[in-house]
């Protein structure tokens, strides 16, 4: 059988099901249990490493398996496959078998008062993914404002990855038609990227996605100011990339 139709319909009909994590009437868990899931869980990503997806669908959903009967003890753990499996589907394009997968890791991790951020932005933002997959825009983007939050406490305000988040939101926010606060989340982004030394194409995204902005507020010589930086940006970093010696 096709794991299409296989491992991820079963998963969702057990998540359906998914036990409370406060019940009383767990099973222990037997010695080994955490070997096995680890055994299932490494497989599953030395498969995902050489693109086989669909195996590494089916070694996930053992992963899970191993682990399911014991929420209480390994809930973590749980969560963690549930959520590996949300990013195999996805990688498949699959993002409406995701979305409840991702959308119970997300509530799962929250419960948690011992999630660690890393792993909450992940959550946050792998369900945004899936929603912007979705054309739920509207549903993806307080997701992305709780990832950045997340995101600010945890790296310089000046790192281009928190520039490349922010940006996205702003992406998020203009397809809403909130042209304004698009505009100053470009201009976040923009400010960050230009901590670099070496303008990025990066850089000249963002004052692209300005630009557009800047037309839907009705500032046209101000989008094409932008249109005009970015076209300088892309310049000067495709002659960076190929200078002698340039890594």
């Amino acid at each position: 059988m096709s794991t299409r139709f296989g491992v991820a319909a079963v998963v969702l009909a057990l998540l359906s099901t998914a036990p409370a994590r406060s019940r009383s009437d767990e099973p222990v868990a037997r010695p080994g249990v955490v070997s096995d899931w680890s055994y299932y869980n490494n497989m599953a990503w030395s498969a995902f490493a050489r693109g086989d997806l669909e195996i590494a669908e089916v070694r996930f959903g053992k992963a899970i398996e191993k682990i399911r009967p014991y929420p209480k003890a390994h809930g973590r753990l749980l969560t963690r496959s549930y959520h590996d499996l949300s990013r195999v589907l996805c990688a498949q394009g699959r993002f409406a078998e995701a979305e409840p997968l991702a959308k119970w890791v997300v509530e799962a991790r929250q419960a948690d008062p011992k999630t660690r951020d890393d792993a909450l932005f992940d959550s946050y933002y792998l369900l945004a993914v899936i929603e912007r997959s979705l054309r739920k825009e509207a549903e993806a983007l307080p997701l992305l404002v709780r990832a950045i939050a997340i995101e600010e406490k945890n790296v310089s305000l000046s790192d281009p990855r928190l520039a490349l988040t922010i940006k996205e939101l702003a992406d998020l926010e203009t397809k809403l038609g909130s042209y304004a606060e698009a505009d100053a989340n470009y201009r976040r982004a923009i400010r960050i990227h230009e901590y670099a030394e070496t303008p990025t194409p990066d850089l000249a995204d963002a004052l692209e996605g300005r630009a557009a902005a800047l037309d839907k507020l009705g500032r046209a010589d101000e989008a094409r100011a932008c249109e005009a930086r970015a076209k300088e940006v892309r310049e000067r970093a495709a002659a960076a990339a190929v200078r002698p010696g340039s890594r």
